[in-house]
């Protein structure tokens, strides 16, 4: 699980890591470029920012997706071995039993 886990982050930081460079990239080298309007009403600036947030929420689906489809089923398994081990949950003990404080309240000053 862990290595299903480690591949989908790569994939999901890669995609959006390399959208965030290439956008801070070209402004920092071609500022102007960002400042061009395309067809007379937006900035090449907005078009490409709303480009990389596309980019965003595709791959955060899509990382979203691969993991309910490859690493839910290993958890539900993992769940069930369990529950076959362990098949009924721990009951709790007395009421007084477990407290808050280490020491009983009668040797405790106020």
């Amino acid at each position: 699980m862990p290595r299903t886990h480690s591949e989908a982050r790569r994939r999901f930081l890669a995609v959006n890591g390399a959208a965030f460079l290439v956008s801070a990239t070209l402004s920092g080298t071609f500022g102007e470029l960002f400042t061009t309007r395309l067809a007379g009403r937006l900035p090449l600036g907005i078009v490409f920012g709303a480009l990389q947030l596309a980019v965003l929420l595709l791959s955060s689906w899509w990382y979203d997706r691969t993991l309910s489809r490859q690493a839910d089923p290993l958890v539900d398994r993992m769940r069930h071995r369990a529950q076959l081990v362990h098949p009924s949950p721990p009951r709790p003990g007395r009421a007084g039993a477990t407290s808050r404080w280490p020491y009983s309240s009668q040797g405790r000053r106020r």
